[in-house]
């Protein structure tokens, strides 16, 4: 099924599919005054923001924007509808990332407030998940308005990580 939102300048396409966890989602474009966020490409390999392996992920699940600066056409980041770090399978996680060297220009909370306008389409909840240590990202979690819920203690991605503590936030929109 493909729906299409348009809010101003802003352009959402959206592909669901029946898989294993309900959906997946194929996000197309979106559209802001100072960015594209679209699906990452096999031309991407080789920006700063991730190696080949994790670009060819990216690709194959549709999940992940490719945060791309209009005036030049780099991509300068990632804004991603992952799956929910609290397993809630009615959920997405908002996560981001992006090049230190674009950092507190707005552009970050330029492509989080676009998802968030058109994530409804996606789901009903949005999660995210930020180090205890990280009050930059506390502050973006906050800015649009999500609550926190708990902290997650010693969290470890691989056996070889040293374990963090994160702070779980949500957002009902």
């Amino acid at each position: 099924m493909k729906n299409e939102l348009h809010y101003g300048t802003i352009h959402l396409y959206i592909l669901e599919f029946v898989g294993e966890r309900g959906f997946e989602v194929a996000v197309k474009t979106l559209e802001t005054e100072r960015l594209i966020l679209r699906d990452w490409t096999l031309e991407d390999i080789g920006c700063q923001v991730y190696d080949e392996k994790v670009i060819r992920y990216l690709i194959s699940v549709k999940n992940n924007y490719a945060v791309v600066l209009k005036e030049n056409g780099m991509v300068i980041g990632t804004i991603g509808l992952n799956e929910d770090a609290d397993d809630n399978p009615d959920t997405r996680n908002v996560g981001i990332r992006m090049l230190e060297q674009y950092r507190n220009r707005g552009l970050m909370s330029e492509a989080i407030e676009c998802v968030i306008h058109n994530a409804n389409n996606i789901t009903k909840t949005l999660s995210y998940l930020c180090m205890v240590e990280d009050k930059r990202s506390q502050h973006i979690a906050e800015k649009f308005g999500f609550q926190f819920v708990k902290t997650f203690y010693k969290v470890q991605k691989a056996a070889s990580d040293e374990p963090k503590d994160f702070y779980y936030y949500k957002l009902e929109l």
